[in-house]
């Protein structure tokens, strides 16, 4: 009965050591994944609100290309955003100024458009300007 020896301890499983290292390296990745994810949300976010603003800036200069010399300062800011949709978080702002000032006979057939659109996203906001001419028809 001396040869039989119970074998109480076993190499299998995992020991505390292992699971903390494991855990660790896990957390690790997450983080580093995470951060990735979160990186690629912004700057999809950002080149779709460019994109958007892109286009609105677009709609409205062609409207001004559309209507009149004389009707282009009648129109507001504000009735562009009901006209095109834009939303509140856009922002919109519309000058416009003689080409040529002083020149008489220039500055009653050119108008400088200047069309200015900004957006905040998380902080930090963007604008894009235009200026377009706006060239009286005789």
């Amino acid at each position: 009965m001396g040869s039989i020896k119970i074998n109480l301890k076993s190499n299998k499983g995992f020991t505390m050591q292992d699971l903390l290292i494991a855990c660790f390296i896990i957390t690790l990745f997450v983080g580093i994944i995470s951060t990735m994810m979160f990186s690629a949300y912004k700057t999809n976010m950002t080149a779709n609100l460019m994109s958007q603003m892109t286009m609105y800036a677009v709609q409205i200069l062609e409207d001004i290309d559309k209507i009149s010399y004389e009707d282009v300062q009648s129109k507001t800011e504000q009735e562009y955003r009901t006209q095109f949709q834009i939303p509140a978080g856009f922002g919109i702002d519309i000058q416009i100024s003689n080409y040529g000032e002083g020149v008489e006979n220039i500055q009653d057939l050119i108008k400088i458009v200047k069309l200015t659109i900004s957006y905040s996203f998380q902080g930090n906001t963007e604008e894009l300007t235009i200026n377009r001419l706006k060239i009286k028809e005789i």
